[in-house]
């Protein structure tokens, strides 16, 4: 009887193996890629480093009044004038020539730049300016690292049947992580093997 029941066992068929957990197989298969953090700093980085820092610029102006600006001249005369007329008794003619150069050096300093820049106001319109790039830089990373997470969700736990299908989802991947990689500098392309 122990063989009979063994014979039966052996002959079903074995069970469907059990749908894997999607969340599971997301995790197994981007296990090597970024996280979000990384992700909106790396955002954060590569849009910074695309415009110089304003502030440092403004710094750098108001330090600028310290060194004077100098200013050199140089300037040769030939002064000649000639008398000619009687003088007392005798007749006079002769040239009298003088002449000259002078050197001189200004030094002039621009004190007022000292408590306020020219074009400080136009630096913290381009540091606000450059702060509202890189919020929306990493508002935009956010939302595609996740929209590529769900692409790649929908492609592993329930690929397409049709070969047409499944190649318009994966160059979709393939578009939101060429975004992403756009953003951050190629994040995603250095991580690949």
């Amino acid at each position: 009887m122990p063989s009979a029941l063994l014979a039966l066992l052996l002959a079903a068929p074995p069970a469907p193996a059990p749908p894997p957990d999607p969340a599971r197989l997301l995790a197994r298969f981007t296990i090597s890629e970024p996280e979000i953090a990384e992700v909106q700093a790396a955002a954060a980085r590569h849009a910074e480093a695309a415009t110089p820092d304003p502030a440092e610029l403004a710094r750098r102006r108001r330090l600028s009044a310290l060194l004077p600006r100098l200013t050199a001249e140089v300037r040769h005369e030939e002064r000649a004038y000639r008398v000619a007329g009687l003088q007392g008794t005798s007749e006079v003619d002769y040239l009298r020539s003088s002449p000259g150069t002078w050197v001189g050096l200004h030094a002039t300093w621009e004190l007022g730049d000292l408590v306020a820049a020219t074009g400080e106001a136009a630096a913290a319109t381009a540091a606000l300016a450059r702060a509202t790039r890189r919020d929306e830089a990493v508002r935009r990373a956010t939302v595609l690292h996740f929209d590529r997470r769900q692409r790649l969700l929908v492609l592993l736990s329930d690929p397409p049947p049709d070969a047409r299908a499944r190649a318009a989802s994966e160059l979709e991947v393939a578009r939101v992580t060429a975004e992403l990689d756009a953003l951050t500098g190629g994040l995603f392309a250095s991580r690949r093997p």
